[in-house]
């Protein structure tokens, strides 16, 4: 009986049981303080005017540059998270068109914890990374693709968040692809294209 439970208790001291009260509702805000800045998660439908400048809709959208994520990130993280780099880091996984979602990811006394991105209908409360539910195997999952992303922005930086986990995805170039001159046509396409006006005979 003493052994199983002293088992038990040596199981459960790695990695934390239990998370501090005031890190789990900060990790928490500071994932709606970055989702509201970005305009993630429906928040503009809330009325919460976001920090990037996405567009509107279909062909008026606009994609978001990593640099302008990161500064709107900046702003919304600049006070009241006093914890963020000491007990959690956050990732935002960015996609072609700008940042998709927003996590947390515990370190120290909040090691094996984190939290992710939810609707803010949703209370998404950090959750223990090697829990069997749903939502730990999504937010596990994602912390792994978004380490191995280059693209991942993270804050304050990546060397804590990613402890063991490659990079195997390097950040896409920002720079446009050169235009392609005229001469680079190719015969067959500068002779079937119409001529635009009529050529006299």
């Amino acid at each position: 009986m003493l052994t199983t439970i002293a088992w038990t208790l040596l199981i459960a001291g790695s990695p934390a049981t239990k998370l501090e009260p005031q890190v789990a509702r900060e990790m928490t805000e500071v994932i709606v303080a970055i989702n509201k800045n970005l305009g993630l998660e429906s928040w503009t439908v809330e009325g919460q005017e976001p920090c990037v400048d996405r567009g509107g809709l279909e062909a008026t959208a606009k994609d978001v540059a990593p640099e302008d994520a990161r500064a709107c990130v900046a702003s919304a993280i600049e006070k009241g998270f006093p914890n963020l780099g000491k007990e959690y880091t956050v990732g935002i996984p960015m996609a072609d068109i700008g940042p998709a979602t927003v996590f947390a990811i515990g370190q120290s006394g909040a090691e094996g914890w984190g939290a992710y991105s939810c609707d803010p209908s949703r209370k998404c409360p950090p959750t223990k990374l090697t829990a069997g539910s749903k939502q730990a195997k999504r937010l596990a999952d994602r912390h792994r693709r978004a380490c191995q992303d280059g693209r991942t922005l993270w804050f304050p930086n990546r060397d804590t968040a990613c402890t063991g986990i490659p990079m195997t995805s390097a950040a896409a170039p920002s720079a446009p692809a050169p235009a392609k001159s005229p001469a680079a046509r190719t015969p067959s396409a500068a002779s079937s294209a119409p001529a635009p006006w009529p050529v006299k005979e």
